[in-house]
């Protein structure tokens, strides 16, 4: 059905970037925000402009999701590198070529479309089922207004369209899927040997001299992490909450609040009749109005008079009414219906005039301030601990800046002082794992000048400011430190050269008898490519070699983690694959051929693009169009 929606694309003020980096929520797609397009955007693709605030965004979004995916190991210099800068630059240019591509082509989706894209990304749902109040959070959560979700959806799916069409033009030829079932479908006759490397490890000999040799050609393997330990204030809005006041008058306010909140989250469902075209559509609205109120059918006249041909079929409905998925007169004249069945005055948007009905009106659930009260209270002390704790961060950083010692700034607040243990760029606990602690602790301020840091912010929102309290550079650790490692080193090398000469003498015994000796070598099976039996290596590995070709068996060696592998190799045969299979195996091979029409298309708008960037000049050339 027609929804009545913002058009967010119009001209290069609405132009929407889709992004390609996914966040840590399962919506199933890319992100992007609006672009407003001006000369002193960073980025320039054919003339289009690429605005800095987008970057910066998915470049903070980027960082969220690696700090999600590596916890621990999302070390500062790996959030704060360069590249990610640069990879979210790319991904940008690529979805803007292709954009521009698909505008090119005439793709487009029409509002019903990006609407059921929405409505059935389970993200938004409750039991099965859209729910607008979801929907409104999981967007707010990710940086997102509905407008600027469902413009980036549109996008998204013009793409798919575009992608799609492409990619489902190609075929391939019979021969090649023959050729290719053939293949996938053959099945060798092998025998195997494992030579296990630690079979001869009491064949080795590690000597004093084997050990410092291997520790004089590789100290740098050996160097002890840098580590430091600080001393920290740490000031939290929690702290203030009890020393709050709280007045009646402050609880009324709160709680009107509360009220009008929850009589706005009431579902209302609606129907509209749309008269957009027409010599005077405001008077063919004002007409129909006349006929409703003289008792005719809404749903009648809709599916007589609505030029809203969709929801005109079904009697005007439009369903729920979701904020963002409406202009906003169309929205806000919905909302001012109050009782079921009323009916508005011609209401007109930038799409003709609307009459609108509420079909439906769910009734607010409004908990009694008294039993509200004690949650009201601290709700009221958190806000204002807040309020106050925003000035305690201007307090802390005049104190951090002018005091001697991180003492003295203890004294000011009248907290302690806290002490870290030894703590590396990586691997920490607790408050020393949180990105701003750690890069601050490690920063030149605090370790080369020693003074006091600048506030820092936790991540829960707590304060901090710190000072040097000891620090230990990277350095080679001493041959005693590290002897036990090397020989296990030393020790695992030597066995596997061991194992793999014995499996190599194997080998010219079998190639100079034409045959198998027994011992050792698993009887021979029959095993086809997707073998789950035998260790996936060893099964590809026979797949790799070449086949006997008159011969008795060919053999050959395979070096994995536990050993050598010798293999035979006794007799192949094609397999006889199932029409189903090769089915398949043709639509399979139509959209890997599809796939790669689709790259060297893109391939083609990136070498022919004009990609400006700041700093940079042209762009280099990047093959991926993701």
């Amino acid at each position: 059905m027609l929804e009545i929606v913002r058009k967010l694309a119009r001209g290069t003020a609405g132009k929407v970037i889709v992004g390609v980096i996914v966040v840590a929520f399962t919506l199933g797609g890319a992100f992007s925000v609006v672009n407003i397009v001006n000369n002193s955007d960073p980025v320039q693709v054919n003339g289009e402009g690429i605005s800095d605030v987008e970057i910066q965004r998915l470049v903070s979004m980027r960082q969220q999701q690696l700090m999600q995916q590596l916890g621990e190991n999302a070390t500062p210099e790996l959030l704060n590198s360069a590249f990610i800068r640069q990879s979210v630059i790319n991904s940008l240019i690529n979805q803007e070529l292709q954009l521009q591509a698909s505008s090119n082509l005439g793709m487009a989706v029409s509002p019903e479309q990006v609407s059921r894209e929405i409505t059935s990304i389970p993200a938004f749902q409750v039991d099965g089922q859209f729910d607008e109040e979801t929907y409104r959070r999981v967007l707010a959560q990710n940086g997102y207004t509905p407008n600027t979700f469902r413009a980036e959806r549109a996008s998204q799916l013009r793409l798919n369209q575009m992608q799609t069409g492409l990619v489902a033009s190609a075929f391939t030829l019979d021969r090649e899927v023959d050729r290719v079932a053939e293949l996938d479908n053959q099945q060798r006759e092998v025998s195997y040997k494992l030579f296990r490397a630690e079979d001869f490890v009491e064949e080795v000999d590690i000597t004093d001299a084997d050990i410092q040799s291997y520790y004089d050609a590789n100290s740098s393997e050996f160097l002890s992490d840098e580590r430091v330990q600080v001393r920290f204030v740490r000031l939290s809005a929690s702290d203030l909450v009890p020393d709050m006041v709280v007045t009646e008058a402050d609880l009324e306010a709160e709680y009107d609040s509360y009220v009008a909140e929850q009589e706005s989250d009431a579902n209302r469902e609606v129907s509209h009749i749309l008269f957009a075209e027409g010599d005077d559509t405001l008077a063919e609205a004002r007409s129909a109005l006349e006929r409703l109120e003289s008792g005719e059918s809404f749903a009648d006249l809709a599916a007589e008079l609505s030029d809203d041909p969709a929801s005109a079929d079904a009697g005007g409905s439009l369903g729920e009414l979701v904020e963002g998925f409406y202009v906003e007169e169309f929205y806000q004249a919905a909302m001012s219906l109050t009782e079921v069945g009323e009916v508005s005055e011609p209401v007109e948007t930038e799409f003709g005039y609307h009459l609108i009905r509420l079909d439906s009106l769910s009734s607010a659930q409004i908990t009694p301030l008294a039993d509200m009260r004690d949650e009201l209270e601290q709700r009221i002390k958190r806000e204002k601990a807040e309020e106050e704790f925003a000035l305690v961060e201007s307090q802390l950083a005049d104190a951090a800046f002018t005091s001697e010692s991180i003492e003295a700034v203890s004294e000011t607040f009248g907290t302690t002082v806290n002490i870290t243990d030894w703590i590396t760029r990586n691997g920490n606990e607790g408050v020393t794992s949180d990105p701003a602690f750690l890069s601050t602790a490690f920063s030149p301020a605090v370790i080369d000048e020693g003074r006091i840091s600048d506030v820092v912010r936790l991540d829960n929102g707590d304060l901090v400011v710190m000072q040097l309290e000891d620090y230990q550079p990277e350095q080679v650790q001493a041959l005693a430190e590290v002897r036990d490692e090397i020989e296990q080193v030393l020790t695992a090398e030597q066995s596997r050269e061991l194992a793999t000469a014995a499996a190599e003498a194997e080998i010219e015994q079998v190639r100079a008898e034409g045959a198998l000796p027994g011992e050792g070598w698993v009887e021979p099976v029959v095993i086809g490519r997707n073998n789950s039996e035998l260790p996936a290596d060893l099964v590809n590995f026979s797949f790799s070699m070449p086949k006997p070709n008159g011969a008795a068996l060919t053999v050959d060696q395979s070096r994995v983690s536990e050993g050598v592998y010798t293999v035979a190799v006794l007799d192949v045969s094609s397999g006889e694959p199932e029409a189903e299979e090769v089915d398949n195996l043709s639509d399979f091979l139509a959209e890997r051929h599809g796939q790669t029409e689709y790259q060297s298309f893109f391939n083609a708008l990136r070498a022919g693009a004009d990609i400006e960037i700041q700093g940079q000049g042209q762009a280099p050339s990047q093959n991926s169009p993701m």
